[in-house]
C-alpha cells in the first residue's frame, strides 16, 4: 500500500469544535492537514463570509487548500474550492437558471469552472467537491466535480442509526468513475489504511479532529506511513 500521496481534509464545524475554532484550524494546518473545509450551515451568508475570510487567511498562511461548503456566493468571492450539497448537484443536473439561496445556478457554476481553469501551476486552481452517497450519485457528481466524497463509509455518531456504506462503495466508484475519491464517515487511525487499500485518494476527518487535545499528535497517526 502506498499512502504517500493521500490527502487529509479536515471538516471544520464551529458546533463541533472544542475550544477556539480558528486556533484549532491553525493547529491542524500546522500539523500537515492538506485542506480545511468550512461547514457552518446554521450561519447566514454574512456571518459565514466573515468566518470564511478568517479561515482562508489561516489556510493561506500555511499553504493549505481552503474549501467552502454550500455557500457558493462566498466561494466565488474568495476564489476558494467549493463542496456541493446533494441538493446543489440536483440543481446543476437540471441545468437550472434559477439560483438557490446560496447563489448557485448552472450559468454561475460554469463561470466558476471557467475562472478556476485560468489558474496556473504557481497558483493552484480551486477544486469542486461533489457528494457520492451511492454509485448513481457519484456518476452525476462526476459531471461537475473534480473530487467525489464517498460517504458514509463506517458507522459514525453523525449518522446515528444509518447503515454505513462500507468499503464496497469506494470500490464501485473507483471502478466506474474517473475521479479522485475521498472517504468520509467514521474514519480513524485504526481503519484509514483499509480505505486507502481499496483506492481512496483522501480521507475526511471531522469530529475527532475538532475535539482532539493535540493537533500534531492527532495527525501523526495518519501521517506515520508517509514519514518512512
Amino acid at each position: 500500500m502506498n499512502t504517500s500521496m493521500f490527502k487529509i481534509l479536515i471538516i471544520a464545524d464551529p458546533k463541533l469544535a472544542g475550544g477556539d475554532l480558528l486556533e484549532r484550524i491553525a493547529g491542524l494546518c500546522k500539523a500537515r492537514a492538506d485542506a480545511i473545509l468550512l461547514r457552518a450551515k446554521f450561519l447566514n451568508e454574512e456571518e459565514f463570509r466573515t468566518l470564511a475570510i478568517s479561515v482562508k487567511q489561516i489556510c493561506d498562511e500555511f499553504g493549505r487548500e481552503f474549501v467552502i461548503n454550500q455557500f457558493f456566493n462566498v466561494a466565488c468571492e474568495l476564489k476558494s474550492s467549493f463542496w456541493m450539497t446533494s441538493a446543489q448537484i440536483d440543481l446543476l443536473q437540471n441545468f437550472s437558471d434559477t439560483s438557490d439561496k446560496f447563489g448557485l445556478n448552472f450559468a454561475k457554476f460554469k463561470d466558476f469552472k471557467d475562472m478556476a481553469a485560468k489558474f496556473t501551476a504557481a497558483s493552484p486552481a480551486p477544486k469542486i467537491y461533489g457528494p457520492a452517497h451511492d454509485l448513481a450519485q457519484a456518476e452525476i457528481s462526476a459531471k461537475f466535480a473534480d473530487i467525489l466524497i464517498a460517504s458514509h463509509i463506517f458507522a459514525t455518531s453523525c449518522k446515528a442509526g444509518l447503515k454505513p456504506k462500507g468499503l464496497a462503495l469506494i470500490r464501485k466508484i473507483k471502478a466506474r468513475v474517473d475521479r479522485r475519491v475521498y472517504a468520509l464517515g467514521g474514519i480513524n487511525k485504526l481503519n484509514f489504511r483499509s480505505v486507502l487499500d481499496v483506492g481512496a485518494d483522501g480521507i475526511c476527518l471531522m469530529s475527532e479532529a475538532m475535539r482532539c487535545e493535540n493537533e500534531s499528535e492527532f495527525t501523526k497517526g495518519f501521517l506515520a506511513d508517509t514519514l518512512i
